[in-house]
C-alpha cells in the first residue's frame, strides 16, 4: 500500500505540472505552426501572409485560378469563427510587388492566372499568434453572379 501511495503522489505531481504548462499555453500546438494562408482552389494563396501589428494589417497574395476574370468587391467577417480581426477592410492591387490601395466602387478586376496582392486592415492586431477568417466577395466574370470565397490566415504578428 505504501508503494502505491508513493507512486500515486508522484504521478499526481507530474499530471499537475503538465496541466499547468497546458493552461499557460506552453504546450499549445498553435505556437509551433507555420504562417499559412488557405482559400478555395479557385483563389489560391501563393505565399505566406505578412502580419503587421504596427500597421494592423494582414497582407497576402492570391492567384485567380477560376478560369475566368473575377471582380473583387469587398470583404466580410466570418461570424462563425473566433478570429482576431474586428471590422476588416480590404485593399488590393493586381500584379506581384504592387502596393495595395483602397478598392473603389468598381472593385478590383483580376484576370485568369493573374496574381493579386490583398491587404486586410483590422481595428487592432496584437503581437503574437494571429488568426483571421476573411470572406472575400467577388463577381464572377463567367456568370455575373455575386459569390464569395471563405479563407483562413494564421501567423505570427510582428
Amino acid at each position: 500500500m505504501e508503494f502505491l501511495m508513493t507512486y500515486g503522489w508522484a504521478i499526481l505531481v507530474v499530471l499537475a505540472a503538465v496541466a499547468a504548462l497546458a493552461y499557460f499555453g506552453v504546450l499549445s500546438p498553435a505556437r509551433f505552426l507555420p504562417d499559412q494562408c488557405a482559400f478555395p482552389s479557385g483563389l489560391a494563396c501563393i505565399d505566406k501572409p505578412v502580419i503587421s501589428d504596427s500597421g494592423n494589417t494582414v497582407t497576402f497574395a492570391v492567384r485567380n485560378n477560376f478560369g475566368y476574370t473575377i471582380n473583387v468587391t469587398g470583404i466580410t467577417e466570418d461570424a462563425n469563427s473566433a478570429d482576431d480581426c474586428a471590422a476588416p477592410t480590404l485593399a488590393g492591387c493586381v500584379g506581384s510587388g504592387c502596393t495595395p490601395s483602397s478598392i473603389g466602387a468598381n472593385g478590383l478586376g483580376i484576370t485568369n492566372d493573374q496574381i493579386s496582392i490583398l491587404r486586410v486592415a483590422c481595428t487592432s492586431v496584437a503581437a503574437g499568434r494571429f488568426k483571421v477568417s476573411p470572406i472575400i466577395n467577388y463577381v464572377s466574370g463567367a456568370s455575373g453572379l455575386v459569390l464569395s470565397a471563405s479563407g483562413s490566415i494564421t501567423g505570427e504578428a510582428k
